[in-house]
């Protein structure tokens, strides 16, 4: 299986990378849903760094909001991702990694879930703030940031 993993996150670096070169969201998103049945048979520790490997080396790009990666995500208990999510966003700040996070936070009404989550609003809080004015964060990510960090007060 993790052939079959390696082998579908490279089609989707393929992806990105058209589709950040045509700004084209939907060149990423469309196979991942073609695919989104094998990525659910895998384990969530097989993936999810590979999904943060690519939205770190793409973190300018619309994934879904929350898109297939984020629905698969969704699908676990919160403790299974976010300090993974948390992780991902000290390494490279991206508006999918935030809006995954922010809607782990409890602020999003379509988004209640009785499951604990182990990173805090604190602790998110403190990353947003770092990412307000880290440098390899862009313009929208850093302005996103604001708007989650104002969320959460």
């Amino acid at each position: 299986m993790s052939t079959t993993i390696e082998q579908l996150f490279s089609q989707f670096t393929s992806a990105a990378q058209a589709a950040q070169d045509q700004q084209d969201k939907w060149l990423i998103i469309d196979p991942v849903y073609e695919h989104l049945e094998t990525l659910q048979a895998a384990a969530l520790e097989q993936v999810l760094p590979h999904i943060l490997t690519l939205i770190e080396t793409y973190p300018e790009l619309d994934y879904g909001g929350p898109g297939p990666f984020g629905s698969l995500i969704e699908e676990h208990p919160m403790a299974a991702y976010t300090p993974a999510l948390l992780a991902s966003l000290e390494r490279q700040p991206s508006v999918q990694v935030i809006g995954w996070l922010d809607r782990t936070m409890g602020v999003d009404e379509d988004f209640q879930r009785g499951d604990p989550n182990p990173v805090g609003a604190a602790e998110f809080a403190a990353v947003l703030e770092k990412i307000i004015v880290s440098p390899r964060a862009s313009g929208d990510c850093k302005q996103f940031a604001q708007t989650c960090l104002k969320d959460l007060k």
